[in-house]
């Protein structure tokens, strides 16, 4: 670069590379043919934050939703897909007697046949309950005291409350995984 050029940018010499033009800012020394920069900034020294997993995300396959009441009450079980997709969702309405329990199953689907062969597990992220006396009761994602993937978790509607979210409390049923292949197991 020529002194033209420096005097345009006021003295400060300039090139098309911003790294080297961050490099001629700073002071260099030159000590025994070893290079040093002097530099101002301690973002350099800061050590850097140690590496931490991601959490795996609290979705839950599959679930039982139990009548805790004395009357019959109406259950949408609202399931997602893919996300930000909309063609994959899927709801699942169902009446369920007092004092009894309604199992809503794992859904798997492969959205891209035949160009992939892929399979996805869908997600419930809602639990919406109308009691006979009209009250509605809803849960959404992510629920409480869900902390990773998980299936088989349990909804239980009281009498007199809420809808509560809990982890299962029975052992898993094995009736309910025969017949399935090695990847919906």
């Amino acid at each position: 670069m020529s002194t033209e050029a420096a005097d345009k940018t006021g003295g400060e010499v300039q090139t098309t590379d911003p790294m080297i033009n961050n490099l001629l800012k700073r002071q260099a020394k030159n000590v025994k043919g070893v290079v040093t920069i002097d530099d101002d900034d301690d973002e350099i020294d800061k050590k850097p934050e140690p590496f931490k997993m991601p959490r795996a995300p609290p979705h839950v396959y599959s679930c039982f939703v139990v009548n805790r009441t004395n009357e019959p009450i109406e259950c949408n079980v609202h399931y997602d897909g893919r996300p930000e997709e909309d063609n994959f969702n899927e709801d699942v309405l169902v009446t369920i007697p007092a004092k009894d329990e309604k199992f809503f199953p794992r859904k798997i689907f492969q959205p891209d046949l035949p160009e992939s062969y892929c399979r996805w597990v869908k997600i419930i992220t809602q639990i919406r309950v109308k009691k006979r006396d009209g009250q509605i009761l809803q849960l959404n994602y992510p629920f409480d005291n869900v902390h990773q993937p998980i299936r088989n978790w349990e909804f239980h509607v009281r009498e007199y409350g809420d809808l509560v979210s809990k982890p299962p409390t029975r052992p898993a049923n094995i009736i309910k995984y025969e017949n399935l292949d090695e990847y919906e197991r």
